[in-house]
C-alpha cells in the first residue's frame, strides 16, 4: 500500500505483479523499481565491503522508531544511513 503522495519502492527480483495505473494506485502516488548490473556485478561491490575496505556510516532503528528516523532525516541529524529492521 501506498498513500497519496507517497513513495512504494520494489526491491528484489520476486515474481508476481503489481497493478499500476492512473485508476489503481492512489493520487499523485509514485511506484519505482529499480534495476542494475548482474548478479556478478553486485558481488564486486559487496566483496570490498565484506573485506572491511569500505565503511558505511549507518544507523540501525526498529519499525517501531520510523517517526523518529523520519524528524532525524528532516532535521539533518540523521548519521549515514539509516537502517530499519522489523
Amino acid at each position: 500500500m501506498v498513500r497519496s503522495e507517497g513513495y512504494q519502492i520494489l526491491v528484489g527480483a520476486g515474481s508476481g505483479s503489481l497493478p499500476v495505473g492512473m485508476l489503481n494506485k492512489p493520487y499523485e502516488a509514485t511506484v519505482r523499481s529499480p534495476c542494475w548490473g548482474f548478479r556478478s556485478e553486485l558481488f564486486e561491490v559487496l566483496d570490498p565491503a565484506r573485506s572491511g575496505a569500505v565503511h558505511v556510516e549507518a544507523e540501525i532503528f526498529t519499525l517501531d522508531d520510523v517517526l523518529t528516523v523520519d524528524e532525524k532525516l528532516h532535521a539533518g541529524n540523521l548519521r549515514g544511513r539509516a537502517i530499519i529492521l522489523p
